[in-house]
């Protein structure tokens, strides 16, 4: 015989977990149903954890209702599952630093990023090069200006996966979580939903969710063309004698040296880690960690603070962020029958996106939408027009 439940959730990251305990609070039952042999092991523990308002280019366009919101939802959220798990999860507030290192940079930020961000609903702030140093001493002397973001958070992912895991495995509420599962099918029809197992179990559902990162495709096959992996390798480092945050904001740039681009990107942690990053392969499914990916990192580390390039190194990790063809989430019914769901296709924005997704897929789930929720989740609709996704890096043209 199948387990039932009202909704069946496939994928157990930050995306999947948020949206149980939203529709658990609201009263659904729910199976979650995840690979891994415990939640979050996915995208999720590969996260940088930058709450992002501004950095990423896609944060600057429709996309930027939507990340509104979720960044007002974000203290109320982390309280709620504070109170739901016992897990507190520090967050640092402090904003983001993107810096130039030459007149080129600068230039490009100013006349071309710096009006975008004018158009964001979020504050930006103009830093002289003395200005940033006041703000993060040991940046280069070669950065020559920048801007500080100072809505933009930061946390932990592995911490908020704890805080998440704890809520959803409390017991407390109508959720049961199956781990080390795999989906292996999904059928639809007008009376509901029958998700395959790969153990022989079916569980049988009013409604599907697919939550399943960069695999997502495998379930939603009018997507699989605007799906795929990208890869980002990160490391951690701590400085010497650090036990609290070591910077007071994450810190990031763009540089173009020797012919070659390189995007450092500093979070620091509240245990005095800084996570440290971030390489960017579209389409390339593999978690290697590769030395060259390292010293790429290394590299735009130390031209943009180089203190940072001598602390040890420890954890070094790749992670897959489900991207998506425009690199804006996939939110809404996907079926004909208006039974399965689809919330994937994050690309980086999966933490910061957690609690608007959660939110929104509850509504949608729950019949209980209102104007603004219908709004955003217009700007996330499956069927809106998608560009070609790109080619695996090794794909003959």
């Amino acid at each position: 015989m199948p387990e039932t439940c009202d909704v069946v959730i496939i994928g157990g990251g930050v995306i999947g977990c948020a949206i149980a305990h939203r529709l658990a609070a609201r009263g659904a039952s729910v199976v979650l149903v995840d690979a891994g042999q415990r939640l979050g092991l996915g995208a999720s523990d590969g996260a940088m954890g930058g709450i992002l308002t501004q950095t990423e280019p896609s944060c600057l366009g429709p996309l930027s209702d939507v990340i509104k919101r979720s960044r007002d939802m974000y203290p109320g959220w982390l309280k709620e599952i504070h109170a739901a798990s016992g897990v507190e999860v520090p967050v640092l507030d402090g904003g983001d630093i993107q810096v130039a290192l030459d007149d080129a940079e600068m230039e490009r930020l100013e006349s071309t990023v710096l009006p975008q961000w004018k158009n964001s609903p979020f504050a930006v702030v103009r830093l002289t090069a003395a200005d940033a140093r006041d703000l993060e001493p040991l940046l280069s002397e070669r950065v020559v200006g920048g801007f500080l973001l100072p809505e933009e958070l930061a946390l932990d992912p592995r911490v908020l996966m704890a805080a998440l895991s704890g809520a959803v495995l409390s017991g407390r509420t109508p959720i049961r979580v199956l781990n080390a599962v795999y989906a292996t099918g999904l059928r639809t029809g007008p009376a509901g939903v029958e998700v395959d197992l790969h153990d022989g179990r079916r569980v049988s559902a009013q409604t599907a969710v697919v939550a399943a990162g960069h695999l997502s495709g495998v379930f939603l096959p009018r997507h699989r063309a605007h799906l795929f992996p990208i890869k980002g390798v990160a490391y951690d480092v701590r400085p010497p004698g650090a036990v609290t945050y070591p910077l007071r904001h994450h810190v990031f740039a763009e540089i173009r040296q020797d012919g070659r681009e390189y995007f450092p990107y500093l979070v620091p942690r509240y245990d005095g880690r800084v996570a440290v990053g971030v390489t960017y392969e579209e389409n390339v499914g593999d978690v290697t960690v590769t030395a060259a990916a390292i010293e790429e990192i290394r590299r735009g580390v130390a031209a943009l603070m180089p203190a940072a390039a001598t602390w040890p190194i420890g954890r070094r990790w790749a992670g897959l962020r489900p991207g998506s063809a425009d690199h804006m989430p996939i939110l809404g019914h996907v079926d004909d029958h208006g039974r399965v769901v689809a919330a994937t296709g994050h690309s980086g924005l999966g933490v910061t996106l957690a609690p608007v997704t959660a939110e929104l897929v509850a509504a949608l789930v729950t019949g209980t939408a209102g104007a603004k929720e219908r709004e955003l989740l217009a700007v996330c609709r499956p069927d809106r027009p998608f560009p070609p996704a790109p080619p695996a890096p090794d794909a003959v043209l």
